[in-house]
């Protein structure tokens, strides 16, 4: 979830959000699992410069793949708000509003939270650049020797087995030049920061909450 979120930051889509038909537009889902149930994560764009983070439920409908009518009210509350008033009347929804640091990796307490953001900055890079060129997964191996697979698990925010070295070299054979800062500073201690859950709780201990990841 944090990569997809990430790439949309960059002003890309993974293939693993699709737009949620529950209400007009501007609003991405991803499906997530664990433990062998179903998660979804809910975040709009296009509001201010910001991702908001709207909703994040366990997926227990009755009736298929559809999503309950409950969730989907609330969803449309949430975007209604954020939408007429940029997010202060989301205080009566029985939440806390966050605003990330920029990082989601970090906000989380990832330990690798620079590295990982590194990395899906650098996919969103590369998703855009076969966006921009319209070129599917097959032409871009034709064009770099690098598999249709990598591209496609880029495609999709499937990270995991890439290192930060190989995404850069795979953007390099795609003729982008690449120029990475590197800054030292002693790192703080105590606690990572993580986001505060909201009042409302679902089960698991999957918090109900909305917050937003800043566009760079």
């Amino acid at each position: 979830m944090f990569d997809a979120l990430t790439v949309a930051a960059e002003g890309g889509k993974s293939e693993k959000a699709t737009p949620f038909k529950g209400v007009d537009g501007g609003v991405f889902e991803i499906a997530l699992r664990y433990r062998g149930d179903a998660f979804r994560a809910l975040y709009a764009i296009k509001i201010d410069p910001d991702i908001w983070v709207i909703h994040v439920f366990q997926k227990k409908s009755k009736s298929g793949i559809k999503t309950p009518q409950m969730e989907v009210d609330l969803i449309r509350d949430r975007l209604k708000r954020l939408k007429i008033e940029g997010g202060s009347e989301m205080k009566k929804d029985n939440l806390e509003l966050v605003r990330g640091s920029g990082n989601v990796y970090r906000d989380f307490g990832r330990p690798n939270a620079d590295l990982e953001q590194a990395r899906a900055i650098t996919a969103a890079k590369i998703i855009h650049v076969l966006d921009e060129r319209e070129l599917s997964t097959r032409d871009a191996e034709k064009l770099t020797g690098v598999s249709y697979s990598e591209f496609s698990r880029i495609r999709s925010t499937q990270l995991g087995r890439f290192t930060l070295d190989r995404m850069i070299a795979i953007l390099g054979k795609l003729d982008e030049d690449v120029e990475v800062s590197v800054t030292f500073k002693a790192r703080k201690h105590g606690a990572p920061v993580v986001p505060r859950a909201a009042a409302s709780t679902a089960k698991r201990g999957y918090p109900r909450t909305a917050g937003v990841l800043t566009r760079r």
